[in-house]
């Protein structure tokens, strides 16, 4: 299994579905540095993001279907979510600013194990007002084809989303600050933190991980 790849496709594509807003996790520019943008999982989920948002470039251009594309930049699916993307990071932002070659080596050495735990925390924060909508529904569907995901992958998926692991369960599994940071990010980028149950969550899990306020408003800078 690539459980990395759907990985990097859902925050990508989450990301991009949100906003416009410029910067984010596919944003190789913003990592590196002080703070969470200098933590190697965080660079690791970066670089996973931007990867993804690569790929379905080169399928693209390999397909010649670039313009085609952009002419639907405003669709639900996820060629305008990865066209919103390139709107959130300038153009071509992420074809000319390449990330560290740290950050792919940090990406590389994440095992699937810490990559499913995450992807169950995105799952969990997405029921967070109660349910999946059939909209979420299909962008997750439309984020694992863009992962090329197996059958296996997919099977393993559908039985999360229809059984999403208690937070207790997944929270257990965290066994340092790293790794909560790492599992709150990926849960920011999962929700709309407009919504009063999403922020109810969010302040939950950033309470139960020991999120700091800063680190907490540095997540929304890379996951807006």
């Amino acid at each position: 299994m690539s459980l990395k790849r759907i990985l990097g496709v859902m925050l990508a594509s989450r990301m991009g579905g949100r906003g416009r807003r410029r910067g984010g996790l596919g944003n190789a520019a913003l990592l590196g540095g002080r703070g969470l943008r200098g933590k190697a999982g965080v660079a690791a989920l970066g670089y996973m993001a931007y990867q993804a948002y690569r790929d379905h470039q080169s399928r693209q251009r390999a397909s010649g279907s670039t313009a085609q594309a952009a002419s639907t930049s405003s669709s639900s699916g996820l060629s305008g979510i990865f066209d919103q993307i390139a709107g959130a990071l300038g153009g071509d932002a992420p074809a000319s600013d390449p990330p560290d070659p740290r950050h792919a080596q940090a990406a590389e050495a994440m095992s699937d194990d810490r990559a499913l735990l995450l992807i169950r925390g995105m799952i969990a924060a997405a029921h967070a007002d109660g349910t999946l909508s059939d909209d979420e529904r299909h962008r997750i569907s439309g984020q694992l084809d863009e992962a090329e995901a197996t059958a296996d992958e997919r099977r393993l998926i559908a039985t999360e989303i229809e059984h999403p692991k208690p937070l207790d369960t997944l929270l257990a599994r965290i066994d340092d600050h790293d790794m909560a940071v790492e599992f709150y990010l990926a849960s920011r980028a999962a929700v709309d933190s407009e919504t009063e149950a999403n922020r109810a969550y969010l302040t939950l899990l950033r309470q139960r991980l020991g999120i700091t306020e800063d680190e907490a408003r540095e997540a929304e800078e890379l996951a807006p």
